[in-house]
Formats: structure tokens, sequence, C-alpha cells
């Protein structure tokens, strides 16, 4: 990355934007509208850095990390750019991670961790990048994070050290900040999605959960650098999370040993970096463990889109999932 970037400066990304070399790639991207008169003369948003961003204006023109736009897009701010954690193993972009965002109508910036096209962002003439932060870091390469910087204001919301719940709250008051309206009924699904998820798993507190992502060599067991796993204990989920080791996220398993972390019920990884339990049927050891036996399995995503609705989504489903589990004799 730093080899790509050296020699890359304001002026030439503006130059390149001048030029009209990207029009292919920002084709179908809305054009910026006007403010609109009740918009305030410039925009300020306190971000989790601690620094108040500002623009001019409500900024129109976003590019953002692939689940801040998706967060984005369920509060109908549509980003005109989009980048990160796209790549599956066909080459496209993971549906699971980008939620509703239609990349027909968005430029992709970069498809893998902290990779963006300085050239494509500069075509894009965007006014403002929202980069979420993982434990108070950036998603952006350290090296391109200094000249995206330079051409566009950059916001950040924290959404792993803070916890979903304060996650979501952000993530809204950012997309409140933008434009978007509509919260208070969004908010009491949300919350009330959250009692009910908390009611059926008071009921089912001796249904051990392992959540894990699957791979042709064994599985990873889900840690708590995951924020969505200390939420889900938060509200009585009975995780089975191993102590912390190398990785704060998870810990590699064998097939050979799969069967030493028994659980009631398994929930897999559904982004497509993982297998998927259509794809581990021929796994004789995966069709061995209890809980698949019992037919006790379900889905779990470790990147959900932080917004309102999609987050109530998640409660939901894993509550009608572990109401029908039961504790499986050892």
């Amino acid at each position: 990355m730093a080899a790509a970037l050296r020699g890359w400066s304001r002026r030439r990304l503006l130059g390149a934007a001048a030029t009209g070399a990207f029009a292919a790639l920002t084709a179908g991207c809305a054009v910026p509208r006007a403010p609109r008169p009740s918009e305030p003369a410039r925009w300020t948003f306190r971000d989790d850095t601690g620094k108040v961003v500002t623009a001019p204006r409500r900024p129109r023109r976003i590019v953002a990390y692939s689940t801040a736009a998706a967060t984005l897009w369920d509060y109908g701010i549509h980003a005109v750019g989009v980048y990160g954690a796209l790549q599956t193993r066909g080459g496209g972009a993971d549906p699971t991670v980008l939620g509703a965002v239609d990349l027909g109508r968005v430029a992709v910036l970069g498809r893998t961790w902290g990779q963006i096209n300085l050239e494509v962002f500069g075509g894009l003439s965007p006014d403002l990048v929202v980069d979420p932060l993982q434990f108070g870091g950036h998603h952006i390469d350290a090296n391109a994070l200094g000249v995206v910087g330079e051409l566009a204001p950059v916001a950040s919301v924290e959404i792993y050290s803070s916890g979903i719940r304060t996650s979501v709250r952000r993530s809204a008051e950012l997309a409140r900040a933008l434009g978007a309206d509509g919260f208070d009924g969004r908010r009491r699904e949300f919350e009330a999605a959250r009692a009910r998820l908390a009611k059926v798993a008071a009921a089912r507190r001796d249904v051990s959960v392992l959540f894990a992502s699957a791979d042709p060599d064994g599985l990873r067991i889900a840690r708590r650098g995951w924020p969505v796993i200390g939420d889900l204990e938060s509200l009585g989920v009975s995780a089975r999370v191993p102590d912390r080791g190398e990785s704060v996220f998870m810990e590699k398993v064998s097939w050979e040993n799969a069967d030493r972390r028994p659980a009631d019920l398994i929930l897999l990884d559904v982004r497509t970096s993982s297998l998927q339990r259509d794809q581990l049927r021929a796994n004789r050891v995966w069709r061995a463990l209890p809980a698949v036996r019992a037919g006790q399995t379900g889905t779990w995503n470790p990147e959900p889109v932080l917004s309102y609705r999609a987050m109530t989504g998640v409660y939901d489903e894993l509550a009608r999932t572990l109401a029908g589990a039961r504790p499986l004799a050892a």
C-alpha cells in the first residue's frame, strides 16, 4: 500500500478528478443538491475520535466503509462510494456485510481490509468519509488516511469497544446529522426486540450457544472481540466463549478437535468468508456434532449492520432460534 501511495498528492488527485478520467466509474452517482433553506450554513459533527468534523454544508457525497455505508443506507443516506470487507470467493461483494446497499449506484473503492483506490476516490469529489473505528483504529490503511483526510473530512464512530447499543445510537446520531429522520419509532422497536430476546434468553439460560465460523480446516470459535457477543451475553444468552488467546476475535479448532467445544446450539457466521450449513453436509465431523444431529443450528453475523431496523431483525431472529432450542444430554 505504501508503495502505491508514493508520489500521490492532493494536487494530483484533484487534477485527476478535474480531467474527468473517472467519469465511467462515477456514472450514476447522484449530483449533490444545493442546501435546503432549513440546512445550517456550516455542518458539524463530534465524532468518536473526539474531534469536531466540519463541512461548509451538510455532506451529500459520502464515501463510507462497507458496514457504515449499509447502516446509513438503512436511514436513506446513500453513499456514492464504498470500500472494505467486500471480497468473496467469487470476487463479488458480500451482501451480508453490505445490507441493502445498491452497488449499481455506488463506486467500489476497495474490497479488502485497509484498501482504498485513491484515484477513484478523488474522482468522486466526496465531501465526507465515514470510516468507523475498531478499538480506536481506522479501517483505512494509515498511509492512505492522510491523503484521504486532505481531500474530505473524515467522521468516525467506534463500533467495537463502545458496545452494540452505543454504536447503534451513535450511528443514528450521525445519520440524523446527515439529514435522516423518523428515529423514535425505530428506536422503540429496537428496544422492544432487545426485551423480547432477553425474555427468551432467561427461559433458555440452560441452552449453551456457540458462535462460530467454518472453513475446510476447522471451526473458528468466536471470542468477545466481536462486540455482538458481549451484547448478546448482556441480554442473557449463554455463550460458550473460549478463554482469551492470540486473537481477540477467534480461537481456531481443527475438525479433529471440533467435538471438544460442545454446545446445545451452534450459530454459524453468515458471511461468505465462512462455509455455510449446506456446504458442510458432506463433513462427517460437522454432522456428528450433537447440536447438528439435534437440528439446533442457526446463523449470526460478526459485522451486523448497525441501524435500529437491522439490529431489531438480528435480535428477533436469534430469539426465534433460541426459543426452539433445548439443552442436550451430555
